[in-house]
C-alpha cells in the first residue's frame, strides 16, 4: 500500500492560483478549478507545497495557499481506490 506521512493526505483540494504567478506553469493552471486530492505537503524555502492527484492520474504541485481544502469530504487518493 502506498502511503505519505501528512495530517492532510486525502484531503478533497481545488486549486485556485492566481493569475500569472511567474511561480506557476501551463500545467498548473490546466489543473485549475479541478478538484483532486492531497497526496502529501512539503515545506521549501519556508514555503508549504502540496502534491495534488488528479483523477487521471496526474499530480501537480500547488502553495498550499492556493488550495481551496474541503476537508469534510471523503478523503482518498487514486492510490486508495481498487
Amino acid at each position: 500500500m502506498h502511503r505519505h506521512n501528512t495530517p492532510l493526505r486525502g484531503v478533497k483540494a481545488t486549486p485556485r492560483p492566481a493569475p500569472g504567478n511567474p511561480d506557476y506553469s501551463e500545467v498548473n493552471y490546466r489543473y485549475a478549478g479541478v478538484i483532486g486530492h492531497i497526496h502529501e505537503v512539503v515545506e521549501i524555502d519556508g514555503r508549504q507545497l502540496a502534491k495534488v492527484g488528479f483523477n487521471d492520474r496526474k499530480i501537480v504541485y500547488y502553495f498550499l495557499d492556493d488550495l481551496e481544502l474541503d476537508q469534510s469530504a471523503k478523503r482518498g487518493t487514486f492510490h486508495d481506490q481498487e
